[in-house]
C-alpha cells in the first residue's frame, strides 16, 4: 500500500501494530532524516491522551512530522520538577558509596557511575564529557531507585508505544535477552561538560527522548543542547526548556550539548552543571555486532 491508500484502510490492530506499520511504511518510501528542519513544541498531557484514546490520526501526524518533515518536539511537562530533586540526591548517595567504576552490560551487571573525562571518552561510541550514573530494572530496590524509575517510565512508556513499540516491551528483560531497558542520570559538569555531534541507534526505539532537569540561567549559564539544522550549523534550543520537559525526535537526527560553562573550572565531586535523565533500549554485550551511537566529529577511536 501506499501512504494515501493506507490512511484508507481500516485495518483492526492494536494501536503498537498500526503505529509500527505506519513507521515502517515512511521508513521504506523516504530516506532517514539527517537534520532539524524545525522545533515545535508539545504538551506531554495531549500526547499522552492521545495514546490513551488511541487517536491513530494524531500520533500519526506526529510520526510523519518527525520523519518526514524532520521536526523536533519540546515536550512540556513530562515530568515533575521534584524529580530533580530525587535525582541529585540519589547521585550523591551513589558518589559516596561507590567508587567510579565500569561494567559491561552483560547478565548480572549492577548498577554503577562513571566519571568519563577526556581520556576515558575516547574508548566510547561517542566524545562526551559527563559524570553518568546507570540504572537497571532488576537493580531497582531503594525508595530513590524506585522514585527515579516511576518518574521516569511514566513518560517512557508512551515514547516507546508512539516509537512503534508496546508500552512495557523490553522493561523486564535481562541483558541475555539481547536488549534491555537503561536508565542514565547525567551531570554534564561546568566546566566544559560537552557531547559532541552524533546520532543514535534506531534498532530498538525509533524516538529518542531524555528529560531536562535543569535551567539555563540557574543551574548553568552557556551551553546546552542542540539539533543540528545542515552540516555546518545548529540550533541550540536550551533557553526554550524547562525542568521537566523532554526532547522527542527521530535518532537519525544529529543532536549534541554544547560545552557547558567551559570558563569555570571543572570539579567531579560538586553538582553544579546540567542535568539530565537519559532513557534507552541498548543491545547488551550479549548481542554479537551489537549497534551503540555514533560519533560524527572522528573524535573517538572506534570510529
Amino acid at each position: 500500500l501506499d501512504e494515501e491508500s493506507y490512511s484508507k484502510v481500516k485495518i483492526k490492530m492494536s494501536l503498537q501494530k498500526s503505529l509500527n506499520e505506519y513507521w515502517n511504511l515512511l521508513e521504506s518510501k523516504y530516506p532517514a532524516p539527517k537534520t532539524a528542519n524545525k522545533i515545535r513544541t508539545l504538551k506531554f498531557d495531549d500526547l499522552k491522551k492521545s495514546i490513551d484514546n488511541k487517536d491513530e490520526k494524531y500520533l500519526k501526524k506526529i510520526i510523519r512530522a518527525m520523519y518526514v518533515k524532520k521536526e523536533a518536539f519540546i515536550l512540556k511537562k513530562s515530568a515533575p520538577k521534584k524529580l530533580k530533586e530525587t535525582i541529585i540526591e540519589l547521585a550523591n548517595h551513589y558518589k559516596k558509596s561507590r567508587k567510579t567504576n565500569f561494567h559491561k552490560t552483560l547478565d548480572g551487571v549492577p548498577n554503577f557511575h562513571r566519571i568519563i573525562d577526556k581520556d576515558i571518552t575516547k574508548k566510547y561510541s561517542v566524545y562526551a564529557i559527563k559524570h553518568s550514573f546507570f540504572f537497571y530494572n532488576w537493580n531497582i530496590k531503594s525508595k530513590l531507585e524506585q522514585k527515579l524509575k516511576d518518574g521516569v517510565y511514566k513518560h517512557w512508556r508512551y515514547v516507546k508505544n508512539l516509537a512503534g513499540n508496546g508500552k512495557n516491551k523490553f522493561e523486564k528483560n535481562i541483558p541475555s535477552d539481547g536488549q534491555v531497558d537503561r536508565l542514565q542520570i547525567v551531570r554534564y559538569p561546568a566546566g566544559g561538560g560537552e557531547l559532541r555531534d552524533h546520532v543514535d541507534p534506531r534498532k530498538n526505539q525509533r524516538v529518542v527522548s531524555g528529560i531536562i532537569m535543569g535551567k539555563i540561567g540557574k543551574d548553568f549559564h552557556e551551553g546546552g543542547f542542540y539539533f543540528k539544522t545542515s552540516k555546518t550549523k545548529r540550533i541550540n534550543i536550551e533557553k526554550n526548556l524547562d525542568e521537566g520537559d523532554a526532547v522527542l525526535f527521530y535518532g537519525s537526527i544529529a543532536h549534541g550539548v554544547e560545552k557547558v560553562d567551559p570558563r569555570e573550572k571543572l570539579l567531579w565531586k560538586s553538582n553544579k552543571g546540567r542535568w539530565f535523565i537519559g532513557m534507552f533500549v541498548n543491545d547488551s554485550d550479549h548481542v554479537k555486532n551489537r549497534i551503540t551511537a555514533k560519533d560524527l566529529t572522528g573524535s573517538v577511536s572506534k570510529y
